[in-house]
């Protein structure tokens, strides 16, 4: 696939770290529907983890928690949909924007392993394709000559 305008080929591990990020991104996609429809499992643990909330707090606490996860994850699957359209142009800016947002959601899923055990099955996972994102970009040699050229 010829995709710049020096006609240079994307090598095979840029094109497999866009893939994966367009899976990436479809995890982004499924957590906030999957927080939405376990709703009320979302609620049970708040109200496990937090006794002295009344069901009026529960109940706000979880929609908080659905709508910010709806926000968040909004954000990252259009930032990986972004940079998996743009990796394709060999800037390094979007080597390095990539690395930074993948390596910092890897970060951030702590927060929502410690936070739900409603995604320990998907996290470890996901967290596996982000890093072999970042890996993808960096230690292949045609991968790392297509950015610095």
């Amino acid at each position: 696939m010829t995709v710049t305008s020096t006609d240079r080929r994307v090598p095979a591990a840029v094109q497999v770290a866009r893939l994966l990020l367009v899976l990436i991104a479809l995890s982004h996609l499924v957590v906030p529907i999957v927080m939405a429809a376990g709703e009320g499992a979302l609620r049970d643990l708040i109200a496990t983890q937090h006794p002295a909330f009344g069901a009026a707090e529960v109940a706000r606490s979880a929609d908080i928690a659905v709508v910010s996860g709806a926000v968040f994850h909004g954000v990252l699957l259009l930032v990986c949909l972004l940079l998996a359209a743009k990796l394709a142009g060999a800037r390094p800016w979007t080597r390095r924007l990539t690395t930074v947002s993948q390596l910092l959601s890897v970060v951030f899923s702590v927060f929502s392993w410690s936070s739900s055990p409603m995604f320990h099955a998907v996290i470890p996972v996901v967290g596996i394709l982000q890093v072999a994102v970042v890996a993808l970009l960096w230690v292949p040699g045609p991968a790392r000559r297509f950015f610095t050229r």
